[in-house]
């Protein structure tokens, strides 16, 4: 029983970091042909989003622990992979902008249920580190809903308006941006806190 519950932190950093390892050397392939200002921009804001979702992962293997489920391994493949198609896709603000709005609303629907099945037992008897943590994934649910929301918008913009492709490509990926920074500004700040209550000092952004 006690092997059951650690098989998913590792089995799931594991999964990320291949399926990151193929996706940033298609990003590499994909960028260096055509660098042009846009893919360079959009090649380097998805390079960061790489970067975000291993950091969540990471966060989330140490501070949680359960036994693996079918949804539990779907989840991995579904995000991370979401990670690939927008490297196939630089240069293409409508094209990229639709895929980083999928994924973001797909890590949207990955938080509800790590939240629905991230019951206070996982934090022993400290329960203010249970409530930090759902009051993080709401925090962090909240981000990722409303960047899919303005990267979708600057999708659809970017398709109906042709002549300003550029302007909603930049666009696009400064929302993209904007969401990686409020995520790990969100998960650092709730990091510290959930380890101070178990008296570890980790200041954020340390």
């Amino acid at each position: 029983m006690h092997r059951s519950l650690e098989v998913s932190p590792n089995g799931f950093i594991t999964i990320i970091s291949i399926i990151q390892g193929v996706a940033l050397a298609l990003l590499a392939q994909n960028t260096f042909p055509k660098p042009s200002m846009l893919v360079m921009v959009q090649s380097i804001t998805l390079m960061l989003v790489f970067v975000v979702v291993f950091y969540y992962y990471l966060t989330m293997s140490v501070l949680l622990r359960w036994a693996p489920s079918f949804v539990d391994c779907f989840l991995p493949f579904a995000i991370a992979g979401l990670e690939i198609p927008p490297a196939f896709f630089l240069g293409n603000p409508a094209a990229w902008n639709a895929w980083l709005a999928a994924l973001w609303f797909f890590v949207a629907i990955g938080l509800w249920i790590t939240t629905k099945w991230a019951p206070p037992s996982h934090f022993g008897k400290v329960r203010k580190a249970h409530k930090r943590f759902l009051e993080m994934q709401h925090e962090l649910g909240l981000c990722v809903t409303a960047g899919g929301f303005t990267v979708g918008a600057c999708a659809a913009l970017a398709t109906i308006d042709p002549a300003h492709r550029l302007f909603w490509g930049l666009a696009g990926a400064a929302a993209v941006l904007a969401v990686a920074a409020g995520t790990i500004w969100r998960i650092e700040i709730r990091s510290s806190e959930i380890h101070a209550l178990y008296g570890v000092n980790r200041p954020p952004f340390n």
